[in-house]
């Protein structure tokens, strides 16, 4: 039944006009759009309870960029600097005072998970969860190689000048549809039980450090600011790869706390 409602939710999205724009919100609602095919009764009824309706899972899905300019001290929020010289995420280099990706996934986890917070803060909280874990399977909202994330690495894609980071938040989601409703059912269609379970683990340590694992092999790639015409279709099995075990992981970790 709940994979049937997850579906249902995800044919609705086909006729939703979503922009189709960068990771967030086209990757970000795809990802939602995932995650909610996988939620156990329990954990949807929660949610929609919290947000106010089934669908607002995935139209909430970029809520956290929205309100970045009004909201500025959430802005460090949304990445986590590692090295892309080290092997893998430490909380004291990494995060001071929890002020990354990984330590606000973890604080808003808590939140939500506690029976006596207020309504407004359990939702905001479950809003942030909704686009963080979405941006910690962004391999260049967690790597660093001296270049903000991939911000300042110019590249050109189809003579385009751009950027590595927005190449990765937009152009290789683009690679699997405009459309997140379609691109979360095409994905989800394609996953086999193995892949479902495997996908689905993990703490958000773990998932930085996959992510910044993805980020260095992003890098050993590049061969000068010219990418290959069809760079964002040969990064299609990365993008799934990240795309599917955000949503997995959105879905298994709201799974746990609202039961």
């Amino acid at each position: 039944m709940a994979a049937k409602l997850g579906r249902t939710l995800i044919v609705v999205l086909l006729a939703w006009p979503l922009p189709a724009l960068a990771w967030a919100p086209l990757g970000h609602e795809a990802i939602a759009a995932i995650a909610y095919a996988h939620l156990s009764p329990a954990a949807r009824a929660a949610a929609s309870s919290l947000l106010g309706g089934d669908a607002m899972l995935v139209l909430n899905a970029s809520w956290a960029d929205e309100i970045r300019d009004k909201r500025p001290e959430t802005a460090v929020w949304h990445y986590v600097n590692i090295p892309l010289t080290q092997a893998a995420y430490d909380p004291r280099r990494d995060c001071p005072d929890g002020q990354c990706v990984v330590g606000q996934i973890e604080r808003d986890a808590t939140i939500l998970g506690d029976a006596h917070a207020a309504k407004s803060a359990r939702a905001e909280a479950l809003r942030f969860l909704i686009h963080f874990v979405a941006d910690a399977h962004q391999p260049l909202h967690v790597a660093d190689n001296r270049d903000h994330g991939g911000n300042d690495a110019i590249v050109y894609l189809n003579h385009r000048r751009t950027n590595l980071h927005h190449v990765w938040d937009q152009d290789v989601v683009l690679a699997w549809g405009s459309n997140a409703g379609e691109v979360a059912r095409r994905i989800d269609a394609s996953l086999s039980a193995r892949e479902i379970a495997a996908g689905s683990s993990g703490t958000p340590a773990d998932w930085a450090n996959e992510s910044l694992a993805d980020a260095k092999t992003i890098y050993a790639q590049l061969n000068g600011p010219g990418l290959p015409a069809d760079y964002a279709q040969r990064q299609r099995a990365l993008t799934r790869d990240r795309l599917a075990k955000a949503g997995l992981r959105l879905a298994a970790l709201l799974n746990r706390i609202l039961r």
